[in-house]
């Protein structure tokens, strides 16, 4: 007669049906733990895949830090050019003003028109 522990609490069942639940236990833990090991693997290769990734953006970001240097240095040079070429422009118009207000530079006609001398042609 069998009974089931779980109809009748506190009656222990048979030794063969005890050990066939400890083997049934047993092969469901061998299938979690195998599926487990799997799930394991499968993040060992997306943290492998993440730290290439990572190292590979580390890579790039050392070479955009690099360039944006670059373009910040020509950019700087180009705005010193601009700089300078204003300012020279600025002294010279300052520089024609100078001249003009002195009398160094005459504005109007000259005083004393050119004559140019002419001979009679025979």
């Amino acid at each position: 007669m069998n009974i089931d522990p779980e109809v009748a609490p506190g009656l222990e069942p048979a030794p063969q049906n005890k050990m066939e639940g400890l083997k049934t236990q047993a092969d469901g833990l061998i299938i979690i733990l195998g599926e487990s090991i799997k799930s394991l693997f499968k993040r060992k290769d997306n943290l492998e895949d993440l730290e290439d990734v990572s190292r590979e953006l580390e890579g790039e970001a050392e070479r955009f830090r690099l360039t944006t240097k670059k373009v910040e240095h020509s950019y700087c040079l180009k705005n010193v050019k601009l700089v300078v070429v204003i300012v020279v422009v600025v002294l010279v118009i300052i520089l024609i003003i100078v001249l003009l207000a002195t009398g160094v530079i005459p504005v109007g006609s000259p005083s004393t028109p050119l004559s140019i001398p002419t001979t009679p042609k025979p």
